[in-house]
């Protein structure tokens, strides 16, 4: 069974909060089905499942938070197959979105012709030490093995 993704945390999120409160909004209104809300209320909705998940994920595992929040254009490092990196087991990847302290969308830039990667909802971690090449996690400059 695979973990269940951000939309069908917010369904469920939202399904809960119109438990909570008889199906009804903020406004004493009644709740729309979650297919008929606005493209834009199921993204926020969304979002904030997301960031439930990621920081519930981060506290569970143990994972730190970085003592510098990321911001997109910063620099960070990723793990990469060192066979589509010139051999080196670590890439540079510039922040194109930030989600949460911990989390962010990347564009890694790999030692070879090839077109540079994204990498999305990476994960903060204290070092790349024993970090397999497919791993969904960055490090600062300086966390790298």
């Amino acid at each position: 069974m695979s973990p269940p993704n951000t939309t069908e945390l917010a369904k469920t999120g939202y399904a809960a909060y119109g438990e909570s409160t008889g199906h009804r909004n903020y406004m004493g209104h009644p709740m729309p089905d979650w297919d008929e809300l606005t493209p834009a209320v199921q993204l926020a909705w969304i979002a904030a499942a997301g960031a439930v998940a990621i920081g519930s994920l981060a506290q569970l595992s143990g994972i730190a938070s970085p003592s510098t929040d990321p911001n997109v254009g910063d620099v960070v490092l990723v793990p990469m197959d060192r066979s589509i990196n010139n051999g080196a087991g670590m890439a540079p990847a510039v922040v194109t979105r930030v989600w949460s302290p911990t989390t962010v969308n990347v564009r890694v830039l790999a030692d070879s012709d090839a077109a540079p990667a994204w990498r999305t909802s990476v994960t903060f971690v204290e070092t790349l030490d024993h970090v397999d090449s497919s791993a969904a996690v960055w490090t600062w400059p300086g966390g790298e093995s």
